[in-house]
């Protein structure tokens, strides 16, 4: 049990939708759960995949204007019933939990990939209101910077006795704007773009020209959501956001819940 509570203690991450519903001078702690499923809109393969992901967030925003957090997130990695490994020799053929796919697409090009990081993250909000450049802002934004690192497990990887892992560094841009409605929530319809540099390690591998043992990546992705964010009570401010993404090839259905407090 305590290793459990310590567990969820530590999984405790900023998610990029506190950039999107922080209310104007607001200072406090932020928490979230998002929840992401694999889809397959206009490929071959079936509509929903054993792919998805997981984040629980924690986070602490100044006057509005900055936050600071840290992160954990848990993806698995499944999106095809069949993966094609080239042989190593005419008579030899692998299974899925006997080789990898070193390559720039091994989260797609691998089964049951499980990959699991922590990152530490910086945004600047840029609000309508703001007084530090003399214009009008049709809407709000948000700039920010995140440093982290990641490792992958498989049976593959631990049948070839593979260690792999590594670090990645993204900028984020958001635009974001609120609308009051005549319920008890507002609405936040939002953008936002990231772009992603990320190196990932592993053990040598001979290959025909010489040893290769890093894949060195860019990934752009953009990402739209509509946060609800109900009336303040006495336990704070409860916000929960649909999103749809594309990201490494595939499209992401995301469910967040939250808190402002």
């Amino acid at each position: 049990m305590k290793k459990t509570f310590l567990a969820i203690f530590l999984t405790f991450s900023f998610s990029c939708l506190y950039s999107q519903v922080v209310p104007d001078a607001y200072s406090g702690f932020t928490l979230s759960y998002k929840y992401d499923k694999n889809t397959d809109f206009f490929g071959d393969e079936k509509f929903l995949r054993d792919s998805n992901g997981k984040k629980i967030s924690l986070g602490y925003i100044y006057d509005g204007v900055l936050s600071f957090d840290i992160s954990y997130d848990y993806s698995f990695h499944n999106r095809r019933d069949n993966y094609y490994f080239p042989p190593t020799n005419q008579d030899s053929i692998l299974s899925e939990d006997e080789n990898f796919n070193f390559i720039d697409d091994f989260r797609i090009e691998n089964a049951r990939l499980e990959e699991k990081g922590y990152s530490f993250g910086f945004t600047y909000f840029l609000n309508e209101n703001q007084s530090l450049f003399n214009l009008y802002l049709p809407m709000n934004f948000s700039f920010g910077l995140r440093y982290g690192t990641t490792e992958f497990k498989s049976k593959a990887l631990d049948f070839l006795n593979q260690d792999f892992y590594g670090k990645f560094y993204s900028f984020e841009i958001g635009a974001f704007k609120e609308f009051e409605t005549a319920s008890s929530f507002y609405l936040v319809p939002r953008i936002k773009l990231s772009i992603s540099n990320e190196k990932n390690i592993h053990n040598p591998i001979l290959e025909a020209n010489g040893t290769k043992d890093s894949i060195k990546m860019t990934t752009n992705f953009v990402e739209i959501g509509m946060p609800f964010v109900f009336d303040e009570n006495s336990y704070g401010q409860f916000f929960i956001e649909p999103s749809l993404v594309n990201k490494h090839g595939t499209t992401h259905l995301s469910l967040s819940i939250g808190l402002l407090f």
